[in-house]
């Protein structure tokens, strides 16, 4: 049977080739080669095709694309132009050059135009395949369900809903799981049973109570602490400023309430003290403003009791609404040092261990208006082993109310900051407020010489990326004791050739010819081989300077002691996200942390605007002393010949005890797998799997048990959305 219309006509499950039907829209220089394919390099922000007919009719339609494009992966919709004026229809696409990608189209009255965006950056493409096909309804419900099911979303009988929850799935930030799901179904799971042998710890909770704190508040998170599972605890209501009658008579109802609940007055702290703080007393920052899950205390006690080397424990955290239901989680990293220097994302709520704390300078701590940053810093000190006694425990304990958010907070924590920095002795440590996205950026100083850097470029022809590489990072590199060295892998056009040779002018650029088969980390370890420099530099030949003190940015981390190989921030040439760190077990392989998120957005808790520890970097850009490199064997040349050298890499640095780290604030363009192309053949797919297998050999990486990312986060994806009983182990502490 066919479907008439006065634009095309489509029989059922017939494959219709719109190719001959493309009309340059706008922003696209199109012409048809000897094959018939489309070709076109676009001009506009948005490039459009329109599709020569009027109209289609109303139904379901599975759309099928083949690009090849000089950038890796296309954010590609197609456009619905609805008739009589409403509003037009998106339907996104992301595709990778070279493989192929499909999607379901809804026209769901029929009369809609249909254009096609094939990208959303200027770039050059070749169109190999534009497929449409008519399907049946049940053909489409199938295949929403079959998405959604293998993405762990949700799948709504209702045909609007479940089209609605597939077109999601398209979006870079769209199809999440329910936090509402989580909550039913997930976190009942990893709660942990009651201890038998109770009462031999004892808490006290803290309670600064401020001006802005109001009395309902003290009055829920007292009512939450009085509902725990474990029973030996005390709260002590610390008032931090002058308080009126009336908030000091209801205070006193709270403590003639329960005895364990105690008033403490500053004028009569240092008095009584004392006798309130002992050596098997843990204490609990608790500010009123949170509700503490019922087994918040429990939770605690089972760490404590595994890991009896705990000096300091944080725990996950939500929001309650104004309606009373939780939302908008905070899965936090296990102790990521540099992120806490970026930004507070521990919080407020922190148990100390015995003696930790000045017990008689509490009260003084309190002045600061980032008090909770104080408190961790001090205790930070006093630690020999942060790495091993600082604890996180990946469960949601603290039910954040909303309060109001101080405009003074980061100055305070910029302040208490530097006064940390110059008590360990690193007075040369500057640290600024980036307040447009409310976060502190660290600036480590550099020697009293800057180190020669050797930057390392393996290339092989394809000449216009190789000289806007060479190009942006002369003219744009502030950093200025650095060498370039080529590492020429059998290039042979002409044109590159005598490139390379007019390189001989630069006294800081040297070519060295490596004569053997394409093989990525035995030419970067030739190249550290052939270095002078303290610092190296790995660079892909497709990479783009944009910020002109990236390296500067780079060394001055990639000197600190504690600190092994540092990456960047990368974009894609439309400007998504291609990296921002590496997460470990992304994909039971590892994967790039908010890829295709835009340029300007924050990330998940903020983490892409923050510097931070991550277990991997890319090698496309990435600095490390040459002393490491050469102490944990370079690249592996064996194994890694091609892909996830550059993770095995990181995790042996890692492993040799050092901590990897990402800067935002080295920022380049990455135009990925130009040069190389991509795995799309037997061999070099043959070879990928090779290589993965060893990555999950070496490393375990299908366990996903990333200590800078949490176990409650998906998995599947790249995007740090939640995910639902992906992995069926959490451990209760890390």
């Amino acid at each position: 049977m066919k479907t008439k219309c006065s634009g095309i006509s489509v029989p059922h499950l017939t494959r219709y080739d719109l190719r001959p039907l493309l009309r340059p829209l706008q922003g696209l220089h199109a012409g048809v080669d000897i094959d018939g394919y489309v070709i076109k390099k676009t001009s506009d922000i948005q490039p459009k095709f329109a599709i020569d007919s009027k109209y289609f009719s109303r139904g379901w339609y599975m759309v099928e694309v083949l690009l090849e494009s000089d950038q890796s992966y296309l954010d590609a919709a197609f456009i619905l132009q609805h008739n009589g004026g409403r509003k037009s229809q998106h339907l996104r696409l992301p595709i990778r050059s070279g493989r192929l990608s499909k999607r379901l189209l809804w026209f769901a009255r029929g009369g809609e135009e249909l254009q096609f965006s094939p990208a959303q950056s200027k770039c050059y493409l070749k169109i190999h395949h534009l497929i449409l096909v008519r399907v049946s309804l049940i053909f489409a419900r199938d295949r929403m369900r079959s998405r959604l099911k293998r993405r762990h979303l949700r799948v709504p009988f209702r045909l609007a809903n479940r089209w609605a929850n597939y077109d999601a799935t398209f979006r870079p930030s769209g199809g999440r799981v329910s936090y509402r799901d989580w909550v039913k179904k997930i976190e009942p799971t990893f709660w942990p049973k009651t201890l038998t042998s109770c009462n031999s710890v004892k808490f006290i909770l803290l309670m600064p109570i401020e001006n802005s704190d109001s009395l309902e508040n003290v009055r829920c998170t007292i009512s939450s602490v009085l509902a725990q599972d474990y029973k030996l605890w005390q709260i002590l209501l610390m008032p931090l400023g002058v308080i009126g009658k009336t908030v000091l008579n209801n205070l006193n109802d709270f403590v003639s309430a329960d005895n364990r609940i105690t008033l403490i007055d500053r004028s009569i702290y240092e008095s009584v003290y004392p006798s309130l703080f002992y050596s098997d007393t843990y204490q609990l920052l608790c500010p009123p403003r949170a509700l503490l899950a019922s087994k918040t205390l429990t939770c605690l006690l089972h760490v404590l009791k595994s890991k009896p080397h705990a000096k300091v424990i944080y725990a996950d955290e939500d929001l309650l609404n104004e309606a009373g239901k939780r939302c908008l989680p905070d899965f936090k990293p296990a102790w990521n040092p540099d992120l806490f220097f970026s930004r507070n994302y521990i919080g407020e709520f922190i148990l100390f261990a015995p003696a930790l704390l000045d017990s008689d300078e509490i009260y003084d701590f309190f002045s600061s208006q980032a008090w909770d940053y104080l408190f961790f810093l001090k205790a930070l000190r006093k630690l020999k082993d942060p790495q091993r006694e600082i604890v996180h425990i990946p469960r949601v304990l603290f039910h954040r109310l909303k309060g109001i958010t101080s405009t003074t907070y980061l100055p305070s924590c910029q302040q208490v900051l530097k006064s940390y920095f110059n008590d360990i002795g690193c007075r040369k440590v500057k640290v600024r407020v980036a307040d447009n996205h409310r976060v502190l950026r660290v600036l480590w100083p550099l020697q009293k010489e800057e180190p020669l850097v050797s930057l390392l470029i393996p290339t092989r022809d394809m000449l216009p990326i190789l000289r806007q590489c060479i190009s942006s990072i002369l003219e744009r590199t502030t950093y200025r004791n650095y060498e370039i060295i080529i590492l020429d892998n059998q290039s042979i056009n002409p044109e590159t050739l005598r490139y390379l040779s007019s390189l001989k002018k630069y006294s800081n650029i040297t070519v060295l010819r490596y004569d053997a088969p394409f093989n990525y980390s035995a030419i970067n370890n030739f190249g550290v081989q052939n270095s002078r420099g303290a610092i190296i530099g790995l660079i892909n030949n497709d990479i783009e300077v944009i910020s002109p003190d990236w390296l500067n940015e780079m060394v001055t981390h990639a000197l600190r002691t504690d600190i092994g190989c540092v990456g960047a921030k990368l974009y894609y040439g439309d400007g998504r996200i291609q990296h921002a760190g590496v997460v470990v077990g992304l994909g039971r392989l590892a994967g790039h942390a908010h890829k295709f998120y835009h340029r300007n957005e924050e990330g998940y808790m903020n983490r892409l605007m923050c510097t931070q520890n991550f277990s991997a970097v890319t090698a496309a850009c990435l600095v490390v002393r040459k002393c490491i490199y050469e102490s944990v064997g370079g690249l592996d040349e064996e194994h890694f010949e091609v892909a996830f050298n550059d993770v095995d890499f990181c995790l042996k640095v890692k492993e040799a005890g050092y901590r990897n780290l990402w800067t935002p604030w080295a920022e380049m363009y990455h135009h990925e797998s130009i040069s190389r192309g991509i795995d799309n053949t037997p061999e070099k797919r043959a070879r990928f799997d090779r290589e993965a297998m060893s990555l999950k050999t070496r490393w375990s990486t299908d366990e996903g048990k990333d200590p800078y990312y949490s176990p409650f986060l998906t998995h599947t994806r790249e995007d740090f959305s939640l995910g639902l009983n992906e992995r069926t182990k959490a451990p209760l502490w890390r």
